[in-house]
């Protein structure tokens, strides 16, 4: 009867079927909450992760100034005696920088001690102001320059040493072929393979830190001391107590001074002012109260005066005992 009265096609009927099926399917469905729309995922970092990521350290370069930045890099590749290690910046509480020297760098350096020997004065004197100029990363080649058999060259280089000696910290003229980075519980020798860090500053925005130019980069608010540094005694007036034990090496605390009696170059004879010394040195200034190292040497037949960093020390002949500050 119901087929009589509604006569319903084969194919309206599958029509009808398929659309009753979709409306079943509907009531199923999840209904999303009103007001709370989805969100697309989003797997880049936070403004928050991306400011955790960036390490706000305080830099000294090579020529004594100083900046704060943010590091920017993630981490540091660290090439050692014992392999290569990837050091997590978050990790380092300080780095201390060898000696770098870029290669264009080495070139004029290279090219302003051949001058040295020019027969044109003007360019013998350019060359002179050059290298003092480069400072310690023209120390090493005028030191080897030295030892030119060409007079003029030799001659040159003796009195650039000891201009660079006058000018520039003992400190500075030290420096080694390798860097060092401090953690929380150790302390690493190596290279760092990178020529520069990405950095942030606030005064100059992103910036490219090339590590030729920097000396020490530490962590903000973060001292890191070596522990015979932390034991140091306060410093003698002199080391005549110390002058039988030569070779041995002495960690002192001493507040720099410009007056007392001092005798010598690099090397100072026992009875000389140590804390005097340590202003002539470089190591502090006057008035400056800083942890240096103290190395006894052997006498020496004769001890050469000098003026550095406003302090004037003066010649002697033989003493039996010396000794050499450095940090």
């Amino acid at each position: 009867m119901f087929r009589a009265l509604f006569p319903v096609r084969p194919a309206r009927a599958a029509s009808l079927a398929t659309l009753f099926l979709f409306g079943a399917c509907l009531l199923f469905l999840p209904v999303p909450v009103t007001g709370q729309p989805r969100k697309a995922i989003d797997d880049s970092p936070s403004k928050e992760a991306k400011k955790d990521a960036d390490m706000p350290v305080e830099v000294r370069f090579t020529d004594q100034s100083m900046l704060k930045l943010s590091i920017r890099e993630d981490r540091i590749e660290f090439k050692t005696e014992f392999g290569k290690l990837s050091i997590p910046v978050a990790n380092i509480k300080r780095i201390e920088f060898g000696m770098r020297i870029p290669e264009e760098t080495q070139k004029r350096i290279d090219a302003a001690i051949a001058d040295l020997g020019n027969s044109q004065f003007r360019r013998r004197e350019a060359a002179m102001a050059i290298l003092l100029g480069l400072r310690e990363k023209a120390y090493p080649s005028v030191l080897k320059a030295t030892k030119n058999p060409d007079m003029e060259i030799g001659n040159r280089a003796d009195e650039l040493v000891r201009n660079l000696k006058e000018s520039v910290p003992a400190e500075m003229l030290q420096l080694k072929d390798y860097d060092v980075i401090h953690t929380d519980i150790s302390k690493i020798a190596g290279r760092i393979e990178a020529d520069t860090l990405r950095a942030h500053t606030f005064q100059f925005g992103d910036v490219s830190l090339r590590l030729a130019d920097v000396y020490i980069l530490t962590a903000r608010g973060i001292e890191v001391v070596d522990s015979d540094l932390a034991n140091a005694a306060p410093g003698p007036a002199n080391l005549t107590g110390h002058q039988n034990e030569i070779g041995k090496t002495f960690v002192f605390r001493v507040t720099g001074v410009n007056s007392g009696s001092l005798w010598g170059t690099d090397s100072y004879t026992t009875d000389s002012t140590l804390a005097m010394a340590a202003v002539h040195s470089g190591l502090l200034q006057s008035g400056q109260t800083g942890v240096i190292r103290v190395t006894m040497l052997p006498g020496q037949a004769v001890y050469q005066g000098s003026t550095r960093f406003g302090v004037t020390s003066s010649g002697y002949g033989q003493y039996p005992a010396s000794y050499r500050v450095h940090k």
